[in-house]
C-alpha cells in the first residue's frame, strides 16, 4: 500500500461547521473550536437554510461563511470542502463540544502515523455525568469492534471525523450522487482501500443529546441501528429523502422558537 504522506510539519486543518437553525448551540461550539491549543486552523460555517441568527453568530468567528441550497449535511459538508484549504479535513457539528487539545491530538496522530488516512473517535453527551458517559464511551468502543470485526463498518459520527485532503479526493470523497444516508460509514469504507481508517478512543467529542430526549432512546437507538444496518449488510436503500424527511426539518425549524 502506496503512503500518502504530507508535505511539512504544519498541517493546516480545515473545519467544516454545517448549520441549519443552531442559534441555541452554535456559539458554544465555535467557541470551543477557536480555543483550540493547534492554531494552525481555519474556520468555514456553511448555512443549510437558517432562518434563525445562526449566520450572524457564524459571523463573529469566521469571514468563511458560504450557503448551500440543497438540503442535507452532507451536501453542506462537500460545499465546505470544494471551499477549503487545510491538508485536514475535519467535520463539525453546531451542537458539539470540542476539547482544547482535540486538534492537536489529531495533528499528532496524523504526524506520527503517515499510513492512516483519516481519524474518528467515541461521543459523550454534554448534558450526561461522568458516570452515565463513562458506559457511552464504553459502549461506544465495543460496537465499534464489534462492527468492524464482523462487517468491516466503521461508526463514524460526522461530528467526530478527520481526514486527509488527498485521501479524500483519491476516493472521490462523498458520494452524494448516490442519494444514499449513512455517508460518513460510506466514505470510511472507501478510504480504508487507500489507507488506514484509525479509531481513536480518546479522541472524544461532547454533543447534545437532545435527539435522544426529544424522540426518547429506543426509538434513536433503533433508527441508529437501521442505518448502519443498511450499509454494514449492503441493503442501500436508506436515502435522504426516507431519513430527511419533512418531520425532520420541522424540528429543526422548531429550534428558532
Amino acid at each position: 500500500m502506496k503512503e500518502i504522506k504530507f508535505k511539512g510539519d504544519n498541517m493546516k486543518i480545515s473545519v467544516i461547521v454545517p448549520v441549519l437553525n443552531e442559534e441555541k448551540t452554535l456559539e458554544k461550539t465555535l467557541k470551543s473550536i477557536k480555543n483550540q491549543t493547534y492554531k494552525n486552523f481555519e474556520i468555514i460555517v456553511v448555512d443549510n437554510g437558517s432562518t434563525d441568527k445562526s449566520v450572524e453568530i457564524a459571523r463573529k468567528y469566521t469571514t468563511n461563511i458560504f450557503f448551500e441550497e440543497k438540503k442535507g449535511s452532507i451536501n453542506a459538508i462537500v460545499k465546505g470542502i470544494k471551499n477549503s484549504k487545510g491538508d485536514i479535513f475535519l467535520t463539525c457539528d453546531a451542537d458539539s463540544i470540542y476539547p482544547k487539545n482535540y486538534f492537536e491530538k489529531i495533528f499528532k496522530t496524523f504526524k506520527k502515523h503517515e499510513k492512516i488516512c483519516a481519524i474518528y473517535g467515541p461521543f459523550m453527551f454534554i448534558e450526561n455525568g461522568k458516570i452515565s458517559n463513562f458506559f457511552t464511551w464504553i459502549s461506544y468502543i465495543i460496537m465499534d469492534f464489534l462492527s468492524k470485526l464482523f462487517t468491516k463498518t466503521y461508526i463514524v459520527g460526522a461530528a467526530n471525523f478527520a481526514i486527509k485532503r488527498e485521501c479524500y479526493f483519491k476516493v472521490g470523497g462523498y458520494d452524494i450522487k448516490s442519494n444514499l444516508a449513512s455517508q460518513d460509514f460510506r466514505l470510511a469504507r472507501k478510504i480504508s482501500k487507500v489507507g488506514k481508517v484509525s479509531f481513536s478512543p480518546f479522541l472524544v467529542v461532547f454533543t447534545s443529546n437532545r435527539r435522544f430526549r426529544k424522540e426518547g432512546f429506543f426509538k434513536s437507538f433503533k433508527e441508529a441501528v437501521i442505518l448502519w444496518a443498511d450499509v454494514a449488510f449492503n441493503k442501500n436503500k436508506i436515502t435522504y429523502e426516507k431519513y430527511y424527511t419533512k418531520e425532520y426539518y420541522g424540528r429543526k425549524y422548531e429550534r428558532k422558537k
